[in-house]
């Protein structure tokens, strides 16, 4: 399904401004809600059906008056006040107009509630009508209830009017819908109404996605019979063709409907993405070039199509494309950007290119995964005193990285077995920016405790918490240290419980406590704070901590579940391990599901 990924998180990029979510929306607009929308069926008059204005004429004073108000309080920027009147006025009446009204300004007042609650009057007025099944829709999906939507949109297709199916199945894909969530209302509207085009091509879409290629083969097929001209049907075989490695069919079924839709950018896409799996890369790059040129400032569908390249191994049409906007000083820095580049010239076999560019990623959420790269780098090729200076010369551009970025060199130092020299390296940085050195003497404090120098670990922690008496991280650090390797377990409570008080929900903290609870007998409150840490942080050692409890509890079935559970999640859990070898009864009576495993909770992978 590795192809399919990849055009589904692209083909978000290209959707024109017609298609799913954005049909019905207005600028400024916002389709959050919290709440799970619910269209009632309730009936209403025939006068009402098709109404489309607010007709004022036979409202009542009090209501006329109210409406008034909410229009000034409009105009003069409560769209709040305004929003709430005009939605709880359209809730006394059966008028469509009012109801429409009412949807608008609890749009524009970004209060979704309001928009549910106006929606789901206006949907139950008029059933015919698209657009508040459409927002009911955005904001289902946006709390994830994907059958809801689905549901809602299937509405709109009944009605003959085209609910953009495909387009809200891309984005719900993308977003981490399931198939088999998504297939439920569309099995039972098909039942219904089998020969919807629309729905018969998501149908297949979804039964591609799990492998079910016959019965996929055969919604397309009725499709293709029902509406041969339907450009959501070849963008749908063009994409399936690609999943089952059948490149020259998909470019064939995205010329089709290229031909049925040239305006619309994702057959481009498709052609360039069916060249691509034919290692046509010029071919390629002429339709990729075409999509930069109707969107040249779209620098995210740039670092998409660099991305393709990149995984297809073509570094040097990666590199072209991310030329332009590595030359374009005006764009705010993107760390992506400077990572891809970087990544084309390692495989270009550019190491001193690919240095630069990664020293050229700025801080944000790819800054420290760009210096592990680049020290990896260096590593692989025996420069340990290259990979160190390199680091260190980021210090200057990047003073408040510099924790981070000694972090790393020390890091670098003890993996290539040069403790002694981190040591150095650590203890001559602190007296350089004493007094202003709080966060290294944290990372002492903390490389004292790998060493099992207890006494060097308390001495820093004590003069950062006597310098800053909240820190919540120091509080907590030397706190669990005293429960866990002393007998000093009231001294720890005392630190840790001023740490639960600055930082209620910081699941660390919380099993830190719950875990000095647990060393002072104080059983029940240990069980109740290591379950909450535990739902915060499902961590091995924190599961660890929590079987124990249970265990000295007498809950022992539930401590065999949690250890179960755990041990199918992570792939190592050392800390559980020392458990049961402490406590050979707590082994699970069954083997825990190998299917259980978590695929995420041990990634490592840094690069793109």
């Amino acid at each position: 399904m590795r192809q399919r990924t990849i055009w589904l998180s692209m083909a978000a990029l290209l959707l024109p401004a017609a298609l799913w979510p954005i049909s019905f929306a207005t600028a400024g607009d916002h389709a959050t809600t919290p709440t799970s929308p619910d269209v009632s069926t309730r009936t209403q008059s025939d006068n009402n059906q098709g109404q489309d204005a607010p007709s004022r004429a036979g409202l009542d004073g009090a209501t006329l008056g109210a409406l008034l108000g909410a229009d000034i309080a409009a105009q003069r920027g409560d769209l709040g006040l305004a929003a709430r009147t005009y939605v709880e006025q359209s809730q006394r009446h059966m008028d469509i107009g009012l109801a429409r009204r009412a949807t608008q300004m609890a749009r524009l007042s970004n209060d979704p509630r309001l928009v549910v609650a106006a929606a789901n009057h206006w949907a139950a007025l008029d059933r015919q009508s698209a657009p508040p099944r459409r927002i009911l829709a955005a904001a289902a999906a946006e709390q994830g209830e994907w059958a809801t939507a689905m549901a809602l949109l299937l509405e709109v297709d009944a009605s003959g009017q085209d609910a953009d199916l495909e387009a809200f199945l891309e984005d719900a894909i993308t977003s981490g819908a399931g198939a088999e969530e998504l297939l439920a209302p569309l099995e039972s509207y098909l039942t219904r109404h089998p020969d919807q085009p629309h729905a018969l091509t998501a149908r297949a879409l979804l039964r591609s996605l799990q492998g079910n290629n016959d019965a996929a083969d055969r919604d397309l097929e009725r499709a293709e019979t029902l509406d041969d001209k339907l450009p959501a049907l070849w963008l749908a075989r063009s994409q399936i063709a690609l999943d089952r490695d059948d490149a020259a069919e998909a470019l064939k079924y995205a010329r089709r409907g290229h031909d049925l839709a040239p305006e619309d950018n994702r057959f481009i896409l498709a052609m360039a993405q069916a060249n691509l799996a034919m290692d046509d890369v010029d071919a390629a790059e002429q339709q990729f070039d075409t999509l930069m040129q109707e969107m040249p400032a779209n620098l995210e569908l740039r670092l998409a199509l660099a991305r393709l390249y990149l995984r297809n191994d073509h570094p040097h049409a990666a590199q072209r494309l991310l030329a332009p906007a590595l030359e374009d000083d005006s764009a705010a820095p993107s760390g992506e950007l400077y990572m891809l580049a970087g990544l084309a010239s390692e495989r270009l076999d550019d190491l001193d290119q690919a240095l630069a560019l990664y020293a050229r990623v700025p801080e944000g959420e790819h800054f420290t995964a760009a210096r592990v790269r680049g020290v990896q780098l260096l590593v692989e090729r025996q420069r340990i005193d290259d990979a160190l200076n390199w680091l260190q010369d980021q210090k200057k551009d990047h003073p408040d990285q510099s924790a981070v970025l000694m972090e790393l060199s020390l890091s670098l130092l003890d993996q290539n077995d040069q403790r002694a020299r981190a040591d150095e390296l650590l203890d001559d940085a602190i007296k350089a920016h004493s007094p202003d050195n709080n966060s290294l003497l944290y990372i002492r404090a903390i490389r004292a405790i790998e060493h099992q120098d207890l006494e060097a670990m308390e001495r820093d922690m004590r003069t950062l918490l006597e310098r800053d008496p909240d820190n919540v991280d120091a509080l907590n650090a030397l706190g669990y240290t005293l429960t866990e390797q002393t007998e000093r377990h009231e001294e720890a409570l005392k630190l840790l419980e001023r740490a639960h008080r600055l930082a209620p929900e910081s699941a660390p903290v919380i099993d830190s406590l719950g875990w000095a609870y647990f060393h002072l007998g104080r059983l029940d409150q240990s069980v109740a704070l290591l379950k909450q840490a535990y739902a915060l942080m499902p961590d091995e050692e924190v599961a660890a901590h929590l079987a124990e409890a249970l265990w000295a509890s007498g809950d022992s079935e539930q401590a065999r579940r949690i250890i179960a559970g755990a041990t199918a999640r992570f792939r190592t859990h050392p800390t559980i391990d020392d458990l049961l070898g402490r406590y050979p009864l707590l082994t699970p009576l069954s083997p825990p599901p190998a299917t259980a495993t978590s695929s995420t909770a041990t990634s490592q992978e840094n690069t793109p």
